[in-house]
Parts: structure tokens; C-alpha cells; sequence
């Protein structure tokens, strides 16, 4: 015989009385109501509360075990239990009606069944059950779970037992409606302390990297994300990539690329609108290109929410975790869309900013291909074999590591070197830093070359690095070092043994990896000799020398080089193009040139701009001078052939000299062609008779030098 009991479905615990209008068993009732009121004096957990009704359950009314069961939707969940065992209650799934305990949740009425083996709606869960009664637990008219006590006897439970267990559902309901309120407490509580630490950290940051990573932390903390990633919509394309993740491998983002309308991704940037998965693993949709949201044991859920800025989608901001409930999925998503709205200006600096970055590597790429075309060897302009000579040591200590140490007077192109040799090596794509050792003071140079810690001295706000770690993977061009101090002396042999650097007030020493080129105009032997310039130091940095000769030691290159000019000031200046007269090119290899191949370049800027005509004259430009200069005086006194003679003594004396008969014949050739077509302005048959040589022999040659 089965026995039903109606409950009104706004019972509440002093409306519950037996037959005669009273409690059959007074004592149970108090005691009952005492274990609840101590058990929620003790804890505020809803499970550990549900725990105790039930244990106190099983105890006053003589059961051998019990469940408390939750309804989700269409099934039963059982939530506690006592004597059930770990595998019934994690593999047990029942539905709303089905067996006793979904028949009371269906219809929201106690059943009493005192022998289970005649009822034909129990559903075995475990051998040796008899008998079992069951109660709904009823919150606001609506029945949220059952609670079920079993026995091994036959007929073992009782109205007052019944009676018993209907003030336990029913407080088991106040205890589960108490629980939401405070989990709705608790809940916006966590989404307002969540919103606060974003807002925070939104604010303690310009760079947008840091700031994802700051909110991923966050809501991997707070709401357990165990992924979360950005993805960012390139206006110019259709394609989709993610641009930051977390708890996500280089790997995996690579993996992340979509189009607009594909997976769920593309779905949520094609329509505006959030997507939420609760399953992954039931949902179609749910590309899983990247293999970092994996399908274990446990329900993986997938959330995507657009980022809108001025009307217009601009990114996804998306994550994955473990599903725990209907409610919680529904309140991430909330959570995730409030995100957004506060992220997308961020989004909006970043991406400027990224679209900013890529134009300046972009000129910078552009740049640095206009510097190697620059310092090229092509623009090393001179057919003289002491300017091929230093040609043939940059092809040749380029590609090395080596230090490298220029010799010549100040406007001969050592920097010009430098460049070259940086440019056609290894280091190109590196940085390449000039440092002028004569032009700062020496109490400034040792912080501009190694750098200073903060404090390090008075003005030392702040770190900062050195010129040494500046050039970091690149070359570092020291001119004039012949001016550097005694002390920074012994500080550069340092560098250039150890490959180290000691900035000012730091503990310990920084290594680099830096090529060193030096230049100096000075005789640093004499500087050694002296005492003014370490004797070691010299050594290392005169590992591979080069002498660079002044503009009046290779006075064959000056028409070449004028030429050079004017086509460099025209294209600069956007004039047309200019020719040097005769009187100019006379006046320009008479000349000494202090000032080397700088005065010329000046000289031909200044020629450029100020003429009106087609061609340069003298009187385009600035009386050339050399009564202040003794040397080229003398010069001029001599004869032709002393000065020829001289400059071959010189030239064999050299062993950085090759090809020296090659060389010098197709230089002497070619000058002597050039004035002889000058002075016949051009007409090949006058030169020829000129130069008392066949025009066959002129027209070969003209050719063969492009004259």
C-alpha cells in the first residue's frame, strides 16, 4: 500500500501539523528543529546545511540511507547522500517522473512506499532497500528538489516520520531559497569587485599587451577562465587571427585564423551579437582549430563577445571553462559583455598604435635599405688606387668582427668608411651608433658611453643605457678618439676584452655584443709615445688600419668627385642638372683642400644653389686659397716629374697597394683623354691630333672609359 500525502505549496514549517491538529512526536520535532537551528548558526554553506537535514533525517526516523536530489531542468541531481556510495551518486541520473523520487518532483507530493518490491515506479539504485519515503522541498510554489530516506525493513517509516521529514523538505527549501539570495549577493558582489580590478587595471598601463594580460588573470581568478584570447578585425581584411591569448601556446594562436562567418569566432563578428556554447562538444559550430579548448572528463564551456566602437565591430573578446551550471554560464556572459564595452577604446589606442608601429618599421625597413644603398661600395666615389686600395679592405674585413681603426684628416670620409663597412656586414639589420669623443666633455662622455644608474650621481633621475648597449648586435662608430681621457681609455680596453660595460653606480657589469670601429685625425703613435694614448689600447683597436688619404694626395678623383656632387645637390634641390666649366676644374686640381672631400661636397652644394646658368664658373664660387697652407706650396714649386715621382715612391711604398702598373696607367689614360676632349670640346679627331695619337686608338679608348 502506498501512501500520499498533499502538501499545500505554501506550507511553511509552523503550518505542518499531524491528524489531531498537533505534532505527534513533540520531542523529535524539537529536536529536529534544534540540530537545524545550531547547523545554521555554524555555517552559511547551503551543501554542508542540506547535509545535516539529512543526517538528522536518517537518524530520528530509523533510515538506512538518504539523498538530497536537485531538479535541473528535466533530470535529478543527487546533491548529498548517506550510504549510497560515491558510484550511485555520480552515476545515477534520473528524470522528473521517473521512479519514486521523480514522481514526487513531478507532482510536488509525498509518497510513502513500504514495500518497494510492489511498487512499479521504483527504480533500483541499491540492492537491499525495502521501503522509502520521499518529500518535495517547494520554493515559491515551484518544486526545486526531493529529499528521500531508504530502509532494508519492510514498512519502516511512519506518519509521524512522515510528518518529520515534510518539516525537513520544507526548510531544506527556505535554506536553498536563502542560498540563492545570498549567491545572488555573493555573485554581483564578485562581478563588482571583478568590474573594479579590470577598471584598475585598465588604468595602470599604456601598454596594451600587459593590460590583456592583467584582465585574463583576473577573470582566470575570479570567474576560473581557463583560456581567454582577443581576437582584433583588420579593416582591410576578412581574415581573423588572434592577436593576444591566455593559457594559450604560440602555437595554438598561430592556429587561431578565421574568416568573417566561419566557426563561432567568425559568426560573432559577422552578426554583432555574443555567442555562448555550453557543450563544445555538442556544438557543430565549435571549430576547435586552435587545440586549446580540449574535451576531458569535465563540460567545457566557449564564450565569444564582440567589441564594438562607433558602431562597428572592431574585435571578439572570448574564453573557455568548465561548465557549472546553467546560471553561472548565463552570469560569465553578462560579465564578458560589460568587459567589452569597458576594453573596446583600449582596443581602439591599441590598434592605432599597432598601425603606427608598422608604419614606422615600415620607414624604418625603408630606411635602412636607403642607408645600405647609401654606404654601399658604389658610393665610395674614387678610381684612384689608394681609394681602391681602402675598397678592397672594407670587401675584405666587412664580413669580420674585427675592430677596425681609420687614419685621416678631418673631411676625408672616415665616417663615410664606417658606414660601409657596417652596412656590407653581418650587424647590418642592427643598430649602427656614432659617438663624437672630441665634441663631449669628459665628465659627460663616460655616462653617454657605458650609462648610470638612478642615483648614481646628482641628476640621475632615472636609469639610463649607454651608447655600448644602445648598439647592442651593431657597430659603434667612435670618432675621434684620439680626444678620450686616460680613464675612459682604461674603461674602453675593458670593453673591447671582457665585452662588457660598466655603467656608472652599477653593481655588475653588462655584456654586449658590439663591433667597434674607431676613427681619429691625430698621430696616434706619437700620442703613445708620449704618453697620451695607452700603448694596449692602440693595439686592440689597430686591429685592421686604414688609411684614408687627403683629397690632395689623390687629386685624380676630384673631377670624378665634383661630378658626383652635382648630381647628388641637383637631385636634393630639384634644379637641372649642372656641368663644371674648364676654368673650374683648372682652379679645383691647383687647389690644396684643407678641408679634404667635406669642402669640396660644400663648396659644389654652394655652387649649386647659386648659379643661374647650366654650367659652374670660378666666378660662381669662393676665391680657393692656399696662401695659409705650406705644404701644397711646395708643392706647386715642384716640377711635374719630381711630384710624379713622388707620388710613385709613395704608392710602392704602400702594401696595401695592388694591380699598382694596371692602376696607374688606366688613371694617367684616362685623365689625360678627358682634358684633351675638354679642351676640344669633345671633337674626338682635334684630340687625337692633339695628343699625336691615332683617332682609331682615341675612339677605342673614349669608348673603354666611357669618355
Amino acid at each position: 500500500m502506498v501512501k500520499k500525502v498533499n502538501l499545500s505549496k505554501d506550507s511553511r514549517l509552523g503550518s505542518l501539523q499531524g491528524p489531531e491538529g498537533e505534532f505527534s512526536s513533540p520531542d523529535s520535532r524539537l529536536a529536529i528543529l534544534q540540530e537545524i537551528t545550531l547547523a545554521l548558526n555554524s555555517t552559511l554553506d547551503p551543501m554542508k546545511l542540506l547535509e545535516v537535514l539529512l543526517d538528522s533525517s536518517i537518524r530520528y526516523t530509523g533510515a538506512t540511507t538518504g539523498s538530497v536530489i536537485l531538479i535541473e531542468g528535466d533530470t535529478l541531481r543527487i546533491v548529498a547522500s548517506r550510504g549510497l556510495g560515491q558510484d550511485v551518486q555520480e552515476k545515477v541520473a534520473l528524470r522528473v517522473g521517473e521512479g519514486i523520487t521523480g514522481w514526487v518532483a513531478k507532482h510536488g507530493e509525498a509518497l510513502c512506499v513500504p514495500d518497494v518490491r510492489r511498487e512499479e515506479r521504483y527504480v533500483m539504485v541499491k540492492e537491499h532497500i525495502r521501503s522509502e519515503l520521499a518529500v518535495p522541498m517547494i520554493l515559491e510554489n515551484r518544486v526545486v528538489g526531493v529529499i528521500s530516506v531508504d530502509s532494508t525493513s519492510e514498512d519502516n517509516f511512519s506518519d509521524q516520520d512522515l510528518e518529520l521529514l515534510t518539516i525537513v523538505g520544507t526548510q531544506a527549501a527556505q535554506i536553498l531559497e536563502n542560498a540563492q539570495s545570498f549567491s545572488e549577493l555573493k555573485r554581483r558582489n564578485v562581478q563588482d569587485e571583478t568590474l573594479l580590478e579590470i577598471s584598475q587595471a585598465l588604468g595602470s598601463s599604456l601598454v596594451f599587451e600587459e593590460l590583456f594580460s592583467q584582465v585574463s588573470e583576473i577573470l582566470a581568478r575570479r570567474c576560473e577562465l581557463s583560456q581567454c584570447f582577443l581576437v582584433l578585425v583588420q579593416p582591410d581584411s576578412d581574415e581573423l587571427k588572434i592577436s593576444l591569448a591566455y593559457g594559450m601556446t604560440e602555437e595554438e594562436m598561430a592556429k587561431g585564423q578565421y574568416a568573417r562567418g566561419e566557426g563561432i569566432v567568425g559568426r560573432v563578428v559577422e552578426s554583432g551579437e555574443p555567442i555562448g556554447v555550453r557543450d563544445i562538444s555538442q556544438e557543430p559550430k565549435f571549430l576547435g582549430r586552435t587545440g586549446a579548448f580540449r574535451v576531458g572528463s569535465e563540460q567545457m564551456t566557449f564564450m565569444a563577445v564582440p567589441i564594438s566602437l562607433e558602431g562597428r565591430i572592431v574585435g571578439v573578446l572570448g574564453g573557455a571553462k568548465p561548465f557549472h551550471g546553467d546560471k553561472e554560464f548565463d552570469q560569465d556572459m553578462a560579465l564578458l559583455q560589460i568587459i567589452t564595452g569597458t576594453l573596446a577604446q583600449a582596443v581602439k589606442i591599441y590598434q592605432d598604435a599597432a598601425s603606427e608601429r608598422e608604419q614606422l618599421l615600415e620607414e624604418n625597413r625603408m630606411l635602412k635599405a636607403e642607408l645600405r644603398e647609401r654606404y654601399n661600395f658604389e658610393g665610395i666615389v674614387g678610381n684612384s688606387p689608394a681609394i681602391q686600395a681602402i675598397f678592397q679592405t672594407i670587401v675584405s674585413v666587412a664580413p669580420t668582427r674585427s675592430t677596425v681603426l681609420i687614419r685621416g684628416e678631418s673631411g676625408t670620409g672616415k665616417e663615410l668608411i664606417a658606414n660601409a663597412i657596417h652596412y656590407n656586414s653581418p650587424r647590418a639589420e642592427g643598430p649602427f651608433v656614432r659617438v663624437n669623443c672630441a665634441a663631449i666633455p669628459e665628465q659627460l662622455l663616460e655616462a653617454e658611453l657605458f650609462g648610470y644608474r638612478k642615483g648614481s650621481f646628482t641628476g640621475a633621475i632615472s636609469d639610463r643605457k649607454g651608447k655600448f648597449v644602445v648598439a647592442d648586435g651593431g657597430t659603434i662608430f667612435l670618432d675621434e678618439i684620439g680626444d678620450m681621457s686616460p680613464m675612459l681609455q682604461a674603461k674602453m680596453l675593458r670593453v673591447l676584452q671582457e665585452r662588457e660595460v660598466d655603467a656608472v653606480g652599477a653593481d655588475m657589469p653588462m655584456g654586449v655584443d658590439v663591433r667597434v670601429i674607431a676613427a681619429t685625425h691625430h698621430d696616434l703613435e706619437k700620442l703613445v709615445q708620449d704618453g697620451g694614448f695607452r700603448e694596449d689600447l692602440y693595439y686592440r683597436l689597430n686591429v685592421v688600419p686604414i688609411a684614408v688619404p687627403a683629397l690632395r694626395e689623390h687629386s685624380e678623383d676630384i673631377r670624378l668627385l665634383a661630378q658626383h656632387f652635382l648630381e647628388k645637390f641637383a637631385l636634393e634641390n630639384e634644379t637641372p642638372q649642372l656641368k663644371l666649366g674648364k676654368d673650374v676644374l683648372r682652379e679645383f686640381m691647383a687647389y690644396s683642400w684643407p678641408g679634404n672631400v667635406r669642402e669640396l661636397e660644400n663648396l659644389i652644394e654652394r655652387a649649386v644653389i647659386l648659379c643661374e646658368g647650366t654650367t659652374i664658373h670660378a666666378a660662381n664660387l669662393p676665391p680657393l686659397r692656399d696662401d695659409v697652407h705650406s705644404a701644397p706650396q711646395a708643392r706647386t714649386e715642384q716640377g711635374f716629374d719630381s711630384s710624379v715621382s713622388e707620388h710613385f715612391r709613395e704608392l710602392l711604398g704602400s702594401s696595401a697597394s695592388r694591380n699598382i702598373w694596371a692602376n696607374t696607367m688606366e688613371v694617367v689614360e684616362r685623365t689625360l683623354l678627358s682634358e684633351a676632349l675638354d679642351s676640344c670640346d669633345g671633337v674626338r679627331l682635334r684630340a687625337a691630333d692633339l695628343l699625336g695619337i691615332h683617332r682609331n686608338t682615341l675612339r677605342k679608348k673614349a669608348d673603354e672609359f666611357g669618355l
